[in-house]
């Protein structure tokens, strides 16, 4: 990685020391080159039919951001922004009256609004594993209630907005999958500052932004699923092409 390209690229780097990744980034020229390139070439021959002669690019996206994540292009799907692929996650799993969803209390305040959402709306039960002395969440204690509780589904923020904590997101996953219950992480603040492997986390949905440490443009975000919960059937409560 050569920091001085990528800052030579950064036109905002000449003028100020930006500090607020874990917001947005500042966009290098590739991507906002990239960005009014499409819509110029929208805006001559119309959204469809810029769409149709960017099919290739469109396609290595996919092939790109799941090489990111270690997984295949099949596994991913983009959207507007994280929120959006955390709540299709969400409307994939077909909650009942009763279900629990065991989060954290560190998880997002946005994330958390979603959990509210489900428990008025369905009934479902929402409980957050209290966190350890050091810090994030408490391992021991999040394995107890999934095995007392049996959680529908575990929510688990990777790096949480209010702490900067890295959380053992794949020790979680491990106690997910050896009980086969769904495990939905959100990965904003990770993707782009730190490897990210989901094979190895072991979750089921991982929902993410391309706008803070991947640099790209606001409005993007995309979202893997498993096999598993591919082959489950699990699909958002609305789909769109």
């Amino acid at each position: 990685m050569n920091v001085t390209k990528l800052r030579a690229d950064t036109p905002g780097c000449a003028n100020r020391v930006h500090l607020n990744n874990a917001g947005a980034s500042l966009m290098p020229a590739p991507i906002v080159d990239a960005i009014t390139t499409h819509l110029d070439l929208e805006a001559s021959i119309g959204g469809y039919e810029a769409e149709f002669e960017a099919a290739a690019e469109i396609g290595a996206a996919y092939e790109n951001v799941a090489g990111l994540l270690g997984t295949s292009g099949s596994n991913i799907a983009f959207s507007e922004h994280a929120t959006a692929s955390f709540v299709a996650a969400l409307s994939a799993v077909r909650f009942s009256a009763g279900d629990v969803v065991l989060t954290t209390r560190n998880d997002y305040v946005s994330n958390q609004i979603q959990y509210l959402a489900l428990a008025d709306r369905f009934g479902v039960e929402v409980l957050r594993a209290p966190d350890a002395p050091e810090g994030g969440v408490d391992l021991a204690a999040i394995e107890g209630l999934i095995h007392r509780r049996r959680p529908r589904l575990v929510a688990v923020t990777h790096i949480p907005t209010n702490s900067g904590l890295v959380q053992d997101v794949t020790a979680i996953g491990a106690m997910c999958r050896a009980r086969d219950i769904l495990y939905l992480v959100d990965g904003c603040q990770s993707v782009g500052q730190m490897p990210v492997d989901v094979e190895a986390i072991g979750c089921d949905f991982f929902s993410a932004t391309a706008r803070k440490y991947l640099r790209g443009p606001r409005g993007a975000g995309f979202l893997y699923v498993s096999d598993r919960a591919l082959d489950a059937g699990l699909e958002p409560l609305f789909s769109d092409m």
